[in-house]
């Protein structure tokens, strides 16, 4: 008996008995798809955050915001006194060698602009400087951004997001075109020019706001005509890759504390990277937690196989008999019943692979719609995790074919011919 012939001879009872051999590859099937289904969803949502943080201005920045109240637990100890200003933005750059630049910030939500047609929308008002643009990557689609004389000069000129300028103006063009800007109903309205409208950006995970629902001014103008005074909120740190990042902090707060007298209970930090690299590592510890479940049920549908093939070796012991008094060898028999194992397997993990897939794509299009913090969630199912897959599905039949498979071949011919089925 020939080696290709004991491999057909355990290929033909899988399409003899498809329903037996259909319930015995059910386990592998769910427990391979599980784990498949996690890793593609697991994968989008990383490649969601990385895209994020390029959105936001990359993982080489720190935010440095202001902290107007110190706690201990629901405790309040105190209010802070110090805020951030134009100059100390200015003496970070001056006195920090990793600092690339420092882009200060003011913002507030849901300000009103109207334009002369009665047209309205709700912006995000944001008090930047010239190199915010550069910062964040954010191109021009029409017009141009705000200049150093803008600021120099507190002008009142105006950058409009996609959405905004979208919402006021229409398929119009705004440039050159006036809007009145109002942060609160009580305040008398201030007008603007628009200069600019901005490329589409898109939503920000971390603050679940569209970048396209921004009007941007001069942070001199927001100063003295919005809000009426000197402070800036944030003090965006973009550093030289590679830099590390506990030493930028410490030198930031050394130039902070030179210019407030000694006190740093104000300063507030936010790591973008640090936050992408924890968010990363919950998803790990949900890998190991899942792919051990995921591991246990493939275990059980691994013993559930090699039940199946004893239960084929008892079956087939006549037919065993018969084929070793014709000549057949131990080695044959012994290939005809592990490719049976091995079959199963590597049915239930294609069948798996092709499965979490379908179940990724289902479950992103319905976290698009539950949970609406972006418009896309990428699937991601990289080539060597579908290798493994394989790989693992024909060591699994292996495994926990061996066995049935031995006993087969250790089978008398003159006792297997006279076992009754």
């Amino acid at each position: 008996m020939k080696l290709r012939d004991a491999i057909i001879a355990g290929v033909k009872p899988l399409a003899q008995n498809r329903l037996r051999a259909g319930l015995s590859i059910l386990g592998i099937f769910i427990g391979i798809a599980g784990v498949l289904c996690m890793i593609a969803i697991g994968d989008g949502a990383k490649r969601i955050i990385a895209q994020n943080l390029e959105m936001m201005g990359g993982a080489n920045q720190i935010a440095f915001y202001t902290r107007t109240s110190i706690w201990k637990g629901p405790r309040l100890i105190r209010r802070t006194t110090e805020r951030y200003t134009l100059e100390d933005a200015s003496a970070v750059e001056a006195e920090c060698p990793d600092v690339l630049y420092v882009l200060p910030k003011v913002e507030d939500f849901n300000t009103f602009v109207s334009n002369r047609n009665g047209n309205q929308a709700k912006a995000r008002l944001e008090g930047i400087t010239v190199d915010y643009a550069l910062g964040m990557g954010w191109a021009v689609h029409a017009g141009r951004f705000l200049s150093n004389s803008d600021i120099k000069n507190a002008k009142q000129v105006c950058v409009l997001g996609a959405n905004t300028a979208s919402e006021l103006f229409g398929k119009a063009s705004p440039i050159g075109q006036e809007v009145k800007l109002r942060y609160h109903w009580g305040q008398s309205q201030i007008r603007l020019r628009v200069i600019g409208v901005m490329a589409t950006k898109g939503m920000s995970l971390s603050d679940t706001y569209s970048l396209d629902d921004a009007i941007s001014v001069p942070l001199t103008t927001y100063q003295q005509r919005v809000k009426g005074f000197r402070y800036v909120d944030y003090l965006l740190v973009f550093f030289k890759k590679g830099a590390e990042m506990n030493s930028i902090i410490d030198s930031v707060k050394n130039a902070l504390r030179k210019r407030h007298r000694g006190k740093d209970e104000f300063i507030g930090v936010w790591i973008a990277k640090l936050t992408a690299h924890r968010l990363f590592h919950i998803q790990k510890v949900i890998k190991i937690t899942l792919g051990s479940l995921a591991g246990f049920s493939l275990f059980i549908s691994g013993v559930g196989i090699m039940n199946i093939c004893l239960v084929s070796v008892g079956e087939k012991t006549r037919e065993i008999g018969l084929r070793r008094s014709v000549g057949a060898k131990g080695i044959h028999i012994f290939c005809q019943f592990l490719t049976e194992s091995i079959c199963l397997c590597l049915c239930g993990g294609v069948l798996g692979i092709a499965g979490g897939w379908g179940a990724a794509q289902a479950m992103a299009w319905l976290a698009v719609r539950i949970v609406p913090i972006v418009e896309t969630w990428p699937v991601v199912l990289s080539l060597p995790w579908i290798l493994t897959s394989v790989i693992f599905s024909v060591v699994m039949g292996v495994g926990f074919g061996v066995y049935p498979a031995m006993r087969a071949a250790q089978l008398s011919p003159v006792d297997a011919l006279h076992t009754e089925n």
